[in-house]
């Protein structure tokens, strides 16, 4: 433990306390809701993802974390929204009051299997239509690899980063879709992807 503590003090000395060189700690979800998300329109299904809400308990500080992973019939690639609460636990026991996003808004975010190292990466990083929220590309097979392990329940890791940020948080949960859920996502995402290898250039 005291070699671990050195290296990261080790870091940030390197990094001149920059963003350049960042320390990561995992912790474990306090839980995580996964709700499916489909849409349709005159041609069939449109648009499929899951939307998740990731509560991270520190004492009493309380980080929801918010975040949607989609993939739609008209685009080649994947799409993310992603944001984050800060309240504590009196307040949200409380439940007077909605709490609004942690803003500025978050600067990254990734999301990866945690049996994997390869992390789904946004590109092209914009603000989202909500204040704190951060909406961005991906890599379009990679997000369907994602969202099959969400809703098969494989273990997760994600981090939403922000510029004020000198630790990393990476967060774990493994939460799986119920079988009424799941079913119907299937069913969206493989009508997605047919809509889109129709649509595909030929390679001949």
């Amino acid at each position: 433990m005291k070699k671990i503590i050195y290296l990261m003090i080790c870091a940030f000395s390197l990094g001149g306390g920059s963003q350049s060189v960042l320390a990561q700690i995992v912790v474990q979800a306090a839980s995580a809701k996964l709700q499916p998300q489909i849409g349709r329109d005159d041609k069939g299904y449109s648009t499929c993802g899951i939307h998740a809400v990731v509560l991270n308990i520190q004492g009493q500080s309380v980080d929801v974390y918010d975040f949607s992973i989609n993939i739609r019939a008209n685009m080649h690639v994947g799409l993310i929204k992603a944001g984050k609460i800060q309240t504590s636990t009196k307040k949200m026991l409380e439940n007077k009051s909605p709490p609004t996003a942690v803003q500025p808004a978050p600067t990254n975010f990734w999301i990866a299997k945690e049996a994997e190292g390869s992390a789904l990466r946004l590109q092209k990083i914009i603000p989202g239509d909500t204040p704190g929220y951060i909406l961005a590309g991906a890599d379009l097979v990679k997000t369907y690899d994602i969202l099959l392990g969400m809703a098969n329940g494989e273990r997760i890791q994600f981090a939403t980063r922000y510029k004020s940020q000198r630790l990393d948080t990476v967060v774990s949960f493994g939460t799986a879709l119920s079988d009424v859920e799941f079913q119907p996502l299937m069913a969206c995402l493989t009508g997605v992807t047919d809509q889109l290898q129709e649509e595909a250039p030929s390679q001949d």
